[in-house]
């Protein structure tokens, strides 16, 4: 409790003791009288006028001196208390906006501490499963306003794997969640010095990227014929490997192969068991067909998480605990549980693949056809020898960083494809949820570059105007405080020269 609360409390107290006096002279006294109270006679103008007066007077001046006192105390202490509560508001709704962050699973894409991340996203034009980059939030209050941050965690983005969480735009959560989240996000903002230190580190990641760039899509060219040749033989190892589980149940259940504990996997009882030499609840028949189902199951099954789960296997009729976890055994009839349900995985996965598997294989040839046509073409490489000539007067080094700034600040709203990765990308400013910057659009829009600087600066502003009829909505992030105006610079004379 503060100072100002204390001597309120004590102007409060004094205030009723006064009050309550007064009720208490002013109350009648029942007393046996000689006379009736009509003929008592009362005090007198002297008493009346003198001794009473001044008890009352008296008083009137103690409790106008204790608020004298008590109320500039609490005037004083009033503005701290404030800026405590509004501390305190703050911190709560920090906590909460953390509890909807950790219980919308926001860490599963922006990662756990809002350092950045990935999501799970199927590429529109090749219909490839990717992975989508996505930002860190603990910098995006230095280039966004805390409302335009509201309006992306209202509206989400279409057409990226980031959805609306508002309300208003379709979401779960209402306006004080919403601003509860933001007050998270603020609370874990980078120091500034640490934003501008990291931008040495986005520009080399941006080069190596580029220079990359050829084996990445090679190898997404190679995962894509990898993934169309296990559709294309997914209904002869279907075929080979549908019989496998019933097996396997044949011989966990079965009389003189069975146990009570292979049995009760499938929730059946062992009529008649077989000889258990080590009594790990596997019969000594049963271990010796596991290994060969096993054996079976990884041969004519394509690579999986199951079939690697399966490899590590093993049943021994002398061994109880055949199987380790590291430094912990695992008993043998837990692996046969394990047998049981990655037989089971693969097993429907192959049965879906083959029901399923014209149109599937149809999908992954036009996957692996959009792969090799951006192996051929090449959109994502930027020329930076020609960059450099054209614009930078022969220096490469400023070429590489304005193209590695680009991508690093630029790319994820005025690049196509460019959060999915590389073999997504088109070319640099093809535009996405940002307008195209080709063919000379940021000329159009900025005839003067300083004005383009400046824009780059300070971003845009819902309903302001910028560059040549140019509306702000706010979409437009500023990057004055996380990069240099020289950095600035670089960024703008590459976007005039596409």
């Amino acid at each position: 409790m503060g100072l100002g609360a204390v001597a309120l409390a004590i102007a409060v107290l004094g205030i009723a003791g006064w009050l309550a006096f007064l009720v208490t002279q002013s109350r009648v006294r029942h007393r046996r009288q000689a006379a009736a109270q009509n003929l008592s006679p009362f005090l007198t103008d002297d008493e009346l006028e003198n001794t009473r007066l001044n008890k009352v007077l008296l008083s009137a001046l103690i409790a106008t001196a204790v608020l004298a006192i008590v109320m500039p105390v609490y005037y004083l202490n009033e503005s701290s208390r404030q800026a405590a509560a509004v501390v305190h508001f703050d911190d709560q709704a920090v906590e909460r906006g953390l509890e909807w962050f950790t219980e919308y699973k926001c860490g599963n894409c922006h990662g756990a501490n809002g350092g950045g991340g990935g999501a799970t996203y199927v590429e529109k034009r090749s219909g490839i499963k990717t992975t989508w980059s996505a930002p860190a939030l603990t910098d995006v209050l230095y280039r966004y306003t805390p409302d335009e941050v509201e309006y992306w965690l209202t509206y989400g983005r279409q057409g990226t794997p980031m959805p609306a969480w508002g309300a208003e735009g379709g979401g779960p959560l209402d306006s004080q969640q919403i601003s509860d989240l933001i007050a998270y996000i603020a609370s874990i903002q980078a120091p500034q010095s640490d934003v501008l230190a990291a931008v040495e580190g986005k520009v080399s990641r941006e080069l190596a990227r580029l220079l990359n760039a050829d084996q990445q899509v090679a190898d997404a060219v190679a995962a894509q014929q990898a993934a169309l040749a296990a559709l294309e033989a997914a209904p002869s190892q279907f075929a080979a490997v549908q019989g496998i589980p019933a097996e396997l149940e044949t011989v966990l259940t079965g009389a003189g192969t069975c146990t009570d504990g292979s049995a009760a996997l499938y929730q059946q009882a062992c009529a008649s068991g077989g000889m258990d030499s080590d009594r790990d609840g596997l019969t000594d028949v049963a271990e010796v067909e596991l290994t060969d189902l096993v054996a079976r199951m990884i041969l004519n099954s394509p690579e999986s998480d199951a079939a690697t789960a399966l490899g590590k296997l093993a049943f021994d009729h002398t061994n109880a605990f055949t199987n380790s976890d590291g430094p912990t055994p695992i008993p043998d009839l837990t692996g046969a549980e394990t047998a049981v349900t990655e037989f089971n995985t693969i097993v429907r996965d192959l049965g879906l693949a083959s029901q399923n598997n014209e149109r599937l294989v149809t999908a992954a040839q036009h996957g692996l056809d959009y792969l090799a046509g951006v192996a051929e073409t090449r959109p994502y490489q930027i020329d930076i020898p020609g960059l450099a000539a054209e614009v930078f007067s022969g220096n490469i080094t400023e070429a590489q960083r304005a193209a590695a700034l680009f991508n690093a600040y630029c790319a994820r709203c005025h690049t196509a494809g460019y959060s999915a990765g590389i073999a997504f990308t088109e070319a640099a400013g093809s535009g996405a949820i940002g307008p195209s910057l080709r063919d000379g659009r940021a000329e159009v829009q900025f005839p003067d570059e300083a004005d383009q600087v400046k824009f780059i600066i300070k971003g845009s502003v819902n309903g302001q105007l910028y560059g040549i009829n140019g509306i702000g909505r706010g979409w437009m992030p500023g990057f004055g405080a996380m990069l240099s105006e020289e950095d600035i610079m670089l960024i703008v004379k590459f976007e005039r020269s596409l």
